[in-house]
């Protein structure tokens, strides 16, 4: 090794332990980590880990590592406000990343505007945290993640580029799927969309029968669904309905194509089957499957879309601080709000006057018996 080389190698390892030996920046998250959906939280640690991993790698933050702090809020907005509190108060994280159940994210808004520390809201969809926040409202509370209307106009955007006239549409009754659905009926009429009906799935509907004639009797060209934990069950009676008519929305497709019998998928039956999605891993840009790779050889796993807004909320955060070139929250929120910080599905995180990035999403559907991206909106 030269003198030089060597100069720099001793430098850089100097540098490193410094980094090491300084106080950690703090990222506070919360998420739910017990329960019956500590999976769904634990994909968001994955995810916010793997965008640390990459930060101390390259140096840290200000000369200093950077760490997460995480809540459990277990979905319960009485567990998650007092833990949200403790790593304001106790912890004192300067940004909080969360909070997944939407219950939790709408108690903590409230008490992260008091304390001046800014929230980025990376997986809950409501149009209603747009609505309450930036301007006029809570300028404190950022989110990352597409609202359901930017779901349901990236979806009608694609049918009314195929010359689809006319949309039923049924979902879980109650949370995200209503909210989702109805989103999606309104910018559908918006759009000069028939939607021919609506029907909502209440919690126990084992007989799909009855439903799926009353969406047929108004023949339209799509039936849009917004399932939930009713896609199985609905797919099977799609199935035995013989009815031929092109399904779309919020599809979970592993769900479906595991319903259907080997019979059906080799005749056709879902070759038409598309859905609107915010983030998938069959994305075909480098940015994604970078992040695909990455994640993939730490844990083993394809990501969900948790992951990957968590991860990019992250390195979001981690920006603001880096141009804020502080870790004081006042400082952050600024810089929060001033972002162009880029995103592997392209453009960037620039928020509106709501405090609202604005990510493409695509359009997925069937290829050869395959998941695949077939358009961007």
């Amino acid at each position: 090794m030269t003198r030089t080389a060597l100069f720099l190698a001793t430098l850089l390892s100097v540098t490193m332990a410094q980094v090491q030996a300084a106080e950690p920046i703090r990222i506070g998250i919360t998420t739910i980590l017990s329960g019956p959906m500590a999976d769904r939280g634990q994909s968001e640690q994955y995810g916010a880990q793997l965008a640390l991993n990459h930060i101390n790698e390259s140096g840290g933050l200000l000369g200093r590592p950077v760490e997460a702090f995480y809540a459990d809020n277990a979905c319960n907005p009485a567990i998650g406000v007092p833990a949200t509190q403790r790593l304001i108060e106790q912890e004192h994280v300067p940004v909080i990343i969360g909070a997944l159940c939407t219950p939790v994210t709408h108690a903590i808004m409230p008490i992260v505007e008091k304390a001046h520390v800014p929230l980025i809201i990376a997986t809950s969809a409501g149009q209603d945290f747009v609505d309450a926040s930036g301007v006029g409202g809570n300028v404190y509370t950022f989110k990352t993640i597409p609202s359901e209307v930017d779901i349901a106009r990236a979806l009608v955007r694609y049918l009314v580029a195929h010359n689809v006239k006319s949309v039923a549409v049924v979902s879980a009754a109650g949370g995200f799927p209503q909210l989702s659905a109805d989103a999606i009926a309104k910018a559908a009429q918006e759009a000069g969309l028939q939607v021919s009906e609506q029907q909502r799935l209440a919690a126990g509907t084992t007989d799909f029968g009855p439903i799926i004639d009353k969406l047929k009797a108004g023949n339209p060209e799509q039936l849009v669904t917004v399932l939930g934990p009713f896609s199985a069950g609905f797919f099977r009676a799609y199935e035995a309905s013989n009815w031929k008519v092109p399904v779309t929305g919020r599809v979970d497709f592993q769900a479906a194509l595991a319903a259907v019998s080997p019979q059906f998928r080799a005749a056709g039956g879902l070759a038409n089957l598309t859905g609107v999605a915010v983030f998938t891993p069959e994305q075909d840009l480098p940015g994604v499957q970078a992040f695909v790779a990455s994640y993939k050889a730490h844990y083993g796993l394809l990501p969900t879309q948790r992951s990957f807004f968590v991860y990019e909320a992250t390195l979001l955060a981690a920006d603001a601080i880096r141009r804020a070139k502080s870790d004081q929250p006042e400082a952050i929120e600024a810089a929060l709000r001033s972002t162009t910080a880029p995103s592997a599905l392209g453009g960037t995180y620039a928020p509106d006057a709501h405090n609202h990035a604005h990510t493409p999403l695509q359009i997925v559907g069937m290829r050869n018996d395959r998941v695949a991206v077939i358009a961007n909106e």
